[in-house]
Parts: structure tokens; C-alpha cells; sequence
């Protein structure tokens, strides 16, 4: 008996041990190994951190006009362990939110104590969730969170230049991506206290350190629209695969305009297509063709290898160049270096670039700014294709001479252009002004510093060629009214493998205006053009035109001073204006009107006409010749720039002046 109650006291007296033992274990876990984790779960059953982000800055033309602006909108979340019947739920979201059934069910099923259903609602659709009678509010298993939407107001209008942010307010494309710090600036953090009837209590913890900042681009958003209007133009009419353009201010490097086409919807670029989302104007490379002839006969003329004037024969159109057989398009003999520009003969071109080494021609095509980045602010730019003379082919020199064998994006050639219209100085592009802080503040953004490329005489030699490539050369189709225009077509074939796809083409065209005083370069690039039309000059030279010619009127830029050309000078111009007014013209003191009206130019000859209308914006339609003897509208009125105004005009009784070609407007009658 009493061996059998030892037998149960020492069991009793295991089992309390193994009791012990367990909860002594167990104590040990909860108070030692997991304490820091069990003390976390606590708090975070009452205590939470939320982190706020800062409202995104915006994105602003060089007006202060916006093409990207954070608003306030409304995020649907659950509380999916708070949810009695899901089904029932799910079916209700799934037609307001626009989502299969499943994929809210999934979420509403999950484990987590938080989940979003649906970020950055419309306000529709928050009025239709509030009807569904669901359970909203803090003790509800759903509800709404304030949070910040990304808008672009002008949708398509500069998208590659602008960007997208994603639904976080990343920024993942343009100027989004490239100055995503600066527009996020820092979040603030609070600390969120929970009792047991789920009452909070917010205290804030963390002030942010930055502010987020506004971005002010160069841009002008109506030559931005102006400009993607003719690309989109030009894009039916050509039936290309794409197009891009430039328009930049040649004395700054700002950039006025920039697109592409096709373009995403930066509102809904999920959807964008393969084609729509590459900047092709900074990454997409092509052989420039006869744009590129700029550069060795800059090159050239600057170490003094040419003359201008210099007679060079060109073969009757053709020559054996070492190793291969060049052609002319249309045969020519003796051609001065002008004349070459002129006509585009790449004989000429070789033989100029024959007078260099390869080394001088490296010099120069690197010193415009070619095989590197312009720098301009905006992501996914490219160098282009340059070798470097120790791997050029004994072919390598001739090509060059004439666009081939290197590869150019269309701020590269731009920049390029810039620098002839310039002065022979290169003026780094860019495309940000600076960035504006919360007071309204602007800190403008340092640039890279000028540089002489050639002589300010062989810029102004370059310039003459290229004013007679347009007056009477490849170039014709990019007359302006009014304007002298200095520019160079380009025709280039697709490079394919080690040869050239047959019937594919990318036409460009590039220049500037006034060339009496440059104030604005384009450059237009069409890829792939269909059709019998597939050259530069017969393509991409309109464009350039409509362009230019649109943005000369909008910023006021007078006219040239249409003179003939300075003695000895061998071109005809295509407007030759007489240096003086007509005899006869009336001494009427004109009315003065004010800015935004038309101006009273009665009794005016035709050139101070023409002259006083364009500095107000206007287009002058003339009728007859002489003076003129009225106007319609009449002076005073309050008219839109770029309007048409009608000038009549009549003959003095003394004798004519010699016959001119007027070019400055549309010539009525």
C-alpha cells in the first residue's frame, strides 16, 4: 500500500515537474526568444507609423503653363479579417471598380490586416461605391484613403519630354524620371495610437527635411503644339513609320519644342505600344546623309584647305574613289565648294574631304558634338555611332564626307546646325530652366559652358551655302515668306547588316532663320516615308518650313532685311527689295495703335509694311505694287497673331522700280 502511494506521488511529482518544465519553457519563448517580436505584434495592434508622401511637384512650360500636376483622389481599401460575406462584396465592387470578381475575392480572402482594392478612384466612382451600402468608415471593413493622383492636363502634347509617374509617384520616363527626386521631396511620418473601440489618434513624428519642387522646362507649349500638329501632318501625308522634330533658340541651347511621333498618352501609358514610348528624337540613331556635309566643309574652310570661290571638278558624275564608285545624282563638272552644298554633290564632298587628314576630320566631327551626349536633361540618351580612325576602312574618309558610316541622333544634328547659326560657337541644348521651390522661387540650372567650334567666318561662309541650298539647291521647299532661310536636306538609306535596305529611307531636313540674324534652328527627321516622295528636300523640307515659319510669326521675329546680295556675289536671291522706299510715298503720320491691334501701315512702302506687321504677328497678303493705299483690317483692330492682313498697294506716278519677286506673304490676285 504505502509502495503504491510512493509510486503515485512520484508520478504526480513528474507530471507537476514535466508542467513546469513546459510552462517554464514556454515562459522562457514568449518572455526571452520572442519577446521583441510579441512586443512588436502588441504594439502594432494599437500603434502604427504612416508614412505621407509629399504632394508631387509639377511640371511647367517656360509660361507656367502645366503639363503635369499632382490632384487629390480617393483609394478604396479592406480590412479583409473585418468581413463577414466577401462574395456578396466582391460581386457588388467588381462592376464599379472595373475588376474581375476573382481578383477582388482574393484580396477580401487574404490574410493580411490591409489590402487595396482599387488606387486613385474618379470621383464617380466613389460615389458609387458610397451607394453600395457596404461598410465604410473606421469601424467598417472598408474605406477610403486620401492620396495624391498624377494628371497630365495636355495628354499626348510633349509626352516624351514630360514622362509618366507611376501609381506610387515614381517617375519612370522623362523628365518624371530624370528629376524624380526633386519633384517627390521628402514624405512626413506620424504616429497612429488605437484604442479597443478602434478610435485613432494621429501624431505627427517626422517633418520632411524637402519640399518638393516644381520643374520649369524651356518649352513653349504652343510651338510644342505647333510643332507635333505638322509632324502628325506629315505623318499622313508621307504614311512614315515616325517622325521627330526639334525647335531650339540658337543663342541659349533652349529647347522650345521637342517631339515625336507616334507618342504615348502619358494619362494612360500602361497602354502605350512599343512604338509610342521611345524619345526617338534623343536615342533612335541614323545615318544623317547629306545634313552631315556641314561638317567637313566646315572643317575644311577653317583650316583654310578650300577656298569658297575655288573651282573643283567633279568627274561628269562619277568617280573611283579608293575603293568604291561614287555617283552624283545629276551630273556636274567644275563646282565651287558653294555650288557642291548647293547641288549635293558627294564627288565634291570627297574630294573637299580629301584635303584632310583623318585625323582633322575626326577633330572636327567630334568638336560638333558628334559619338557623344548633347547632355539635355532628358533619360535613354544616346551617343550615336562613331569609329575612331584606327578602325575606319580605306572607304571610311569619302563616306563620312557624306553621312554615312556614322551614326547621329536628331539633337546631335540640331546642336550641330546651331553651332553654324551661332557663329561657329556651341551652345550645350537643354530643355530644363530650373526648378521652382513651394515660395515660387526659380533657381535656374547650370549648363555646360560655350565653345568656339570654328571661326565665326567660316560659320558665315557655311551660312551663305546654305542659304542657296535654299534659294535655288535641294532645299526650295523650305522657303518662308518673309524669311531668309539657311538649310541642308538629307536622304539617307536604312542600314541593314552590312548594306542598305532597298526603298527605305529616313529624310531630313535642317536649318535656321532669319539667316541675316539666326534665331531659331529645326531640324526634321522622317523615317520610312512611303510613297514616289522619299527625299529630304521633298519630304521633310515642308515640315520645316510650316514649322519655322509658325514659330518665326508667333515669337515676332522681324523679318530679313531682303536686299539683293552684297556685290560681286554671283546667287540671285529669291526677294530682292530695293534699299530705299518707293519714290512717292505719302508723308501721312501713321496712327499709333497698341500692342495686340494691327498697325497702321498706310502710306508705307512694302518692305516697312511687311515689316511692322510681323512684329506684331501678323501675315501680309499683298495686292499690287508701289505704296500702300489700305489695309483691311483696318488699323486698331484687335486681332489674333498669325492672321492675315490684306495690303493693297499702288504705284507712285513716278517711274516703277526694276520688277522684284515678293516673297514676303501669300501674293493674292
Amino acid at each position: 500500500m504505502i509502495r503504491s502511494s510512493r509510486h503515485r506521488l512520484a508520478l504526480l511529482v513528474a507530471l507537476v515537474a514535466a508542467v513546469a518544465t513546459a510552462l517554464g519553457a514556454r515562459l522562457l519563448q514568449l518572455q526571452v526568444v520572442r519577446c521583441d517580436d510579441l512586443r512588436q505584434r502588441a504594439e502594432d495592434q494599437y500603434r502604427s507609423r504612416v508614412v505621407v508622401p509629399a504632394t508631387r511637384g509639377a511640371i511647367l512650360d517656360r509660361n507656367g503653363d502645366p503639363l503635369a500636376v499632382s490632384m487629390e483622389a480617393l483609394s478604396l481599401f479592406a480590412h479583409p479579417r473585418r468581413l463577414d460575406d466577401p462574395e456578396r462584396a466582391a460581386s457588388a465592387l467588381a462592376p464599379v471598380l472595373g475588376l474581375p470578381r476573382h481578383e477582388i475575392l482574393a484580396r477580401l480572402r487574404s490574410d493580411k490586416p490591409f489590402v487595396y482594392l482599387k488606387r486613385l478612384l474618379e470621383p464617380e466612382a466613389v460615389e458609387r461605391v458610397r451607394g453600395l451600402g457596404l461598410p465604410l468608415g473606421d469601424n467598417g471593413a472598408f474605406g477610403f484613403e486620401r492620396e495624391h493622383k498624377r494628371v497630365y492636363p495636355r495628354g499626348r502634347l510633349a509626352a516624351h519630354v514630360v514622362g509618366f509617374s507611376t501609381v506610387d509617384g515614381e517617375g519612370v520616363e522623362g523628365i518624371e524620371r530624370r528629376f524624380d527626386e526633386a519633384l517627390r521631396g521628402d514624405p512626413t511620418v506620424f504616429l497612429v495610437l488605437q484604442d479597443a473601440r478602434n478610435g485613432r489618434l494621429r501624431e505627427r513624428v517626422s517633418e520632411p527635411r524637402r519640399r518638393p519642387s516644381d520643374i520649369v522646362l524651356t518649352l513653349d507649349l504652343a510651338l510644342q503644339h505647333v510643332v507635333e500638329r505638322e509632324l502628325d501632318r506629315a505623318m499622313r501625308d508621307t504614311g512614315a513609320d515616325a517622325a521627330s522634330a526639334v525647335l531650339l533658340d540658337t543663342s541659349t541651347g533652349e529647347i522650345l519644342a521637342l517631339a515625336n511621333h507616334p507618342s504615348p498618352d502619358p494619362n494612360a501609358f500602361g497602354r502605350a505600344t512599343d512604338d509610342e514610348r521611345p524619345n526617338r528624337a534623343v536615342s533612335a540613331i541614323y545615318e544623317p546623309g547629306s545634313t552631315f556635309k556641314i561638317v567637313p566643309m566646315a572643317a575644311a574652310l577653317d583650316r583654310d584647305r578650300i577656298r569658297a570661290s575655288q573651282p573643283i571638278w567633279c568627274e561628269n558624275g562619277t568617280y573611283a574613289a579608293p575603293g568604291r564608285v561614287i555617283r552624283d545624282t545629276s551630273p556636274h563638272g567644275t563646282l565651287t565648294p558653294l555650288e557642291i552644298l548647293e547641288k549635293s554633290s558627294n564627288i565634291g564632298m570627297v574630294k573637299i574631304a580629301q584635303t584632310l587628314s583623318a585625323s582633322e576630320l575626326w577633330d572636327s566631327i567630334v568638336g560638333f558634338g558628334f559619338g557623344a551626349k548633347t547632355g539635355v536633361e532628358l533619360p535613354g540618351e544616346s551617343r550615336g555611332l562613331l569609329r575612331e580612325p584606327a578602325h575606319w576602312s580605306g572607304f571610311s574618309l569619302a563616306s563620312l564626307s557624306f553621312g554615312q558610316e556614322i551614326g547621329v541622333t536628331a539633337v546631335q544634328m540640331a546642336q550641330a546646325m546651331s553651332a553654324i547659326a551661332n557663329g561657329g560657337v556651341l551652345v550645350p541644348l537643354h530643355v530644363v530652366r530650373g526648378m521652382r521651390d513651394p515660395a515660387g522661387v526659380l533657381t535656374e540650372t547650370e549648363h555646360d559652358a560655350p565653345r568656339r567650334v570654328i571661326r565665326a567666318t567660316t560659320a558665315r561662309e557655311i551660312g551663305r551655302m546654305l542659304e542657296a541650298v535654299v534659294r535655288s539647291g535641294t532645299g526650295a521647299r523650305a522657303v518662308i515668306d518673309g524669311y531668309r532661310v539657311a538649310g541642308k536636306s538629307g536622304t539617307a538609306q536604312r542600314a541593314r547588316g552590312r548594306g542598305y535596305a532597298a526603298g527605305e529611307y529616313v529624310a531630313s531636313f535642317g536649318g535656321f532663320a532669319p539667316a541675316s540674324a539666326p534665331r531659331l534652328v529645326a531640324l526634321v527627321v522622317i523615317e520610312f516615308p512611303r510613297g514616289v516622295l522619299h527625299q529630304g528636300g521633298q519630304v521633310a523640307a515642308p515640315v520645316f518650313a510650316r514649322i519655322l515659319g509658325e514659330s518665326l510669326r508667333y515669337l515676332r521675329v522681324p523679318p530679313d532685311d531682303l536686299s539683293p546680295p552684297e556685290p560681286g556675289d554671283r546667287e540671285s536671291t529669291l526677294v530682292a527689295m530695293h534699299e530705299a522706299d518707293p519714290p512717292g510715298r505719302s508723308q501721312q503720320q501713321p496712327l499709333e495703335t497698341p500692342e495686340g491691334t494691327v498697325p497702321d501701315v498706310r502710306g508705307s512702302g512694302l518692305r516697312d509694311a511687311v515689316v511692322a506687321l510681323a512684329r506684331r504677328g501678323y501675315r501680309p497678303v499683298i495686292v499690287g505694287s508701289g505704296i500702300v493705299v489700305s489695309q483691311e483690317p483696318t488699323p486698331g483692330t484687335a486681332v489674333a497673331a498669325g492672321s492675315e492682313c490684306l495690303l493693297r498697294l499702288e504705284e507712285s506716278a513716278q517711274p516703277p522700280p526694276e520688277p522684284v519677286t515678293l516673297a514676303h506673304g501669300r501674293v493674292a490676285g
